[in-house]
């Protein structure tokens, strides 16, 4: 100890050599209980030996109390230093700072309060709004930053609102759905799968690939049984509804795999998908199976005759 006081006191030295020997002594013993004596150091003339303030502060600061002295004129650093620091009074008062920056390291180590959300909400910049609209659970505040001005708060609002299921009324969603963003538009387009009705029909009708994966995704996910949601996208985009029956075969899926195969007013390719789909099993109609061998389309027929086939070599196998 008696070395650690005689190399703190070496740091107020009029000499800029042994200063500069405690300084690198300090940091090669690592011990914290030398912060104290680069306090004094943050409004030393010598930007060195200022920097280095700085840097001691950042490995060595554990409490509140340590934060403080960088509070008069070096509130970045005491925002940066909150990461690691819990200091949710400082945290507060640096809210109030005139730097977005340091606002957003304050927002940050604070965004378990609910009550301040509202606070970062209304924040002129987008990257402390951005911290509200990640962890707010509350349905109004959440609504209102999926009308930010700012396309990543919007963004980052409706995976909140998707990721806690949050249920926005149709107003919100349709401002989302009417967005030039098809990135935003997809997180939109999941929500809708969860509301379903008007807003999921409008959703799938968005011919953007990167909405409907959005659409196809958060049906495989969350939709395990045919309803309402699935008849209706069966009828609006049923390209969607290929992806989501290609592992179902429960009595439900399968009928309307077979209303899908069977409606000759759907495009061939969806229709031969639908049927490469039941290759590998032995439950098959097979006097459906052999209407279907006599369709219109050539890439249906073949479908139908591929799966025959493969259905008489299953007999065959059983037999």
């Amino acid at each position: 100890m008696a070395g650690l006081e005689s190399q703190i006191s070496r740091l107020s030295n009029k000499d800029v050599k042994i200063r500069r020997r405690a300084v690198r002594y300090l940091f090669e013993e690592d011990n914290p209980d030398a912060l104290r004596g680069f306090v004094p150091l943050l409004k030393d003339k010598d930007s060195w030996f200022k920097n280095k303030s700085l840097d001691a502060h950042r490995k060595w600061a554990k409490s509140s109390e340590d934060l403080l002295p960088l509070m008069e004129n070096n509130q970045r650093i005491a925002g940066e230093l909150l990461e690691k620091v819990d200091a949710p009074e400082i945290a507060k008062e640096l809210l109030s700072s005139e730097d977005h920056i340091t606002r957003g390291f304050a927002a940050k180590s604070l965004a378990s309060v609910k009550d301040l959300h509202e606070k970062f909400a209304a924040d002129p910049h987008h990257s402390v709004r951005i911290i509200a609209a990640n962890n707010s659970v509350d349905v109004d505040l959440i609504s209102s930053l999926i009308s930010d001005a700012h396309s990543a708060v919007r963004r980052s609002a409706i995976a909140t609102a998707s990721k806690e299921g949050l249920k926005l009324n149709q107003e919100t969603l349709e401002k989302g759905l009417s967005s030039s963003d098809p990135a935003l538009r997809s997180l939109i387009a999941s929500l809708a799968v969860k509301s379903g009705g008007d807003m999921l029909e409008r959703a799938c009708k968005d011919s953007n690939p990167k909405v409907r994966k959005a659409i196809a995704e958060t049906l495989r996910r969350d939709v395990d049984l045919v309803d309402e949601r699935i008849d209706l996208i069966s009828r609006v985009c049923p390209e969607i509804i290929v992806r989501w029956l290609r592992s179902r075969h429960d009595p439900k899926a399968s009928k309307l795999r077979w209303s899908m195969v069977e409606n000759t007013e759907l495009n061939s390719r969806i229709r031969s998908k639908l049927l490469e789909q039941m290759e590998g099993r032995n439950d098959i109609d097979l006097h459906r199976l052999s209407i279907i061998g006599e369709d219109e389309s050539t890439l249906v027929r073949l479908a139908a005759n591929n799966l025959s086939a493969s259905v008489s070599e299953l007999s065959g196998e059983d037999s």
